[in-house]
């Protein structure tokens, strides 16, 4: 489980580096309205949590700098 979350980390460290945080982030937000048109109720709420929780990091990292 461990091997399995570091390679995880990585993989998505470096596909961060190699897109760039804004084509990640939007990649990410795409993805996230496709489950919302096509999900179950559960995966709406939970994907409804993650968009809250990202948009709430984005503005407490802009309020840092």
């Amino acid at each position: 489980m461990g091997a399995f979350t570091f390679l995880l980390i990585i993989v998505i460290i470096l596909a961060i580096i190699g897109l760039g945080w804004r084509v990640f982030a939007s990649g990410l937000l795409s993805g996230i309205d496709r489950v919302l048109k096509i999900g179950s109720p559960a995966v709406k709420d939970w994907t409804n949590q993650a968009k809250e929780y990202v948009n709430n990091a984005g503005s407490l990292v802009i309020q840092v700098r």
